[in-house]
């Protein structure tokens, strides 16, 4: 019979050896009182850390408000009930700031039945919509993999409409997001004619319906402006087919 802590050793040990053979497994081990008590080579990379987080609680930098939130939630969610989350987390990743999801899950000692720990899976996003790649795989939309998007000289508040564009927002919801990241006032007469006379030029589209089309073929819905990236973690409800 192990002890908790003899588990929880035993735990490290193995991912330690597994480690040893498979260097792209981002992960991390936390203790029940959420301190950092293992993290992998890849981890280390990514992140930019080393052995100096043992011990520490701050292992995604988003802020404040958000870090103390889910600290409460993952105490209430894993620890106590016993279940794995999901998140979509944005921060630093590769040294630069872009989402990628977290699963963790409870580590749970079979010979106390104790919650002793929380492993921790990180993973970059390889799709922004998974309802527009359900639509490509019916052959609604293709996607072209090979297209250079530099050549079409995008502003930062072009790249910003567009993927708001793609979220299915109209110029008034646009206006009112993007008056927030600037600080500023903009106009939804102001987007409308960003939408006729740069888009619509830059694609060579008549349209939004067929600015739409276009951008969904040539791939931008896998493009992020960094603009709109605020550090945060949020918990990822489950899918549910119906």
């Amino acid at each position: 019979m192990l002890s908790d802590q003899e588990f929880i050793s035993k735990v490290i040990n193995g991912f330690k050896q597994f480690d040893s053979y498979i260097d792209n497994w981002c992960t991390l081990v936390r203790a029940a009182d959420l301190t950092i008590i293992y993290s992998s080579p890849l981890y280390n990379k990514v992140f930019k850390c080393d052995d100096s987080i043992i011990g520490q609680q701050a292992f995604i930098v988003t802020n404040d408000k958000h870090f103390a939130e889910q600290n409460e939630f993952d105490k209430e969610k894993i620890i106590k009930q016993r279940q794995k989350i999901r998140t979509l987390a944005v921060t630093e990743y590769h040294g630069i700031v872009q989402p990628f999801s977290l699963e963790k899950s409870p580590l749970i000692n079979p010979d106390t039945n104790n919650v002793v720990g929380i492993y921790c899976y990180y993973e970059k996003l390889s799709f922004s919509s998974l309802q527009l790649q359900i639509l490509r795989s019916l052959d609604i939309y293709k996607y072209s993999y090979d297209v250079d998007i530099a050549k079409y000289k995008l502003t930062q508040r072009e790249k910003e409409a567009i993927f708001l564009f793609l979220a299915g927002l109209g110029s008034e919801d646009i206006a009112s997001i993007l008056a927030i990241v600037e600080g500023h006032n903009i106009s939804k007469s102001a987007i409308d004619s960003l939408f006729r006379n740069q888009l619509f030029v830059k694609f060579e589209v008549y349209s939004r319906k067929a600015l739409f089309d276009k951008l969904l073929n040539l791939g931008f819905d896998h493009y992020i402006p960094q603009s709109l990236l605020t550090k945060v973690e949020l918990t990822i409800p489950e899918l549910i087919t119906y």
